[in-house]
């Protein structure tokens, strides 16, 4: 005896019943927020990258006669789009740079110091390191 093939049913035409949520704005949001791009230095609140420097500085010697005071922290622009960065197999990043006073006997100085590259997460919350996305 034949058995008879279930019976399909396409949902094809159906609308969709809710709207799909954007699933990454949460980490494209935590990262933005980490950074504060948007805020002027003297504007940044108290968390995030801010929040570490503040955390971490002023550093004293142990005679307290020298002190290393951290100001704010500035970073660059990518130097190429996301696309030329995997066709190039390089990394997206921008430049950290922290400006930094040090107070001593001679003086006070203040300087902004190049700290390295900082990986940037794309607009699809990603990030390209060495070309791969």
């Amino acid at each position: 005896m034949l058995k008879r093939p279930p019976e399909r049913v396409s949902f094809r035409g159906r609308e969709e019943i809710i709207d799909l949520p954007n699933l990454i704005e949460i980490q494209v949001k935590s990262f933005r927020q980490f950074f504060q791009e948007d805020k002027l230095p003297h504007e940044r609140e108290n968390m995030g990258l801010e929040e570490v420097f503040r955390e971490i500085f002023p550093i004293k010697s142990y005679d307290e006669k020298t002190v290393l005071e951290y100001l704010s922290y500035n970073l660059g622009v990518p130097k190429y789009s996301p696309e030329e960065c995997i066709r190039r197999g390089i990394t997206y990043n921008v430049t950290l740079k922290v400006k930094f006073r040090l107070t001593d006997e001679t003086g006070i100085k203040e300087e902004e110091v190049y700290m390295g590259t900082i990986p940037v997460m794309t607009e699809q919350g990603t990030f390209i390191i060495n070309g791969a996305e």
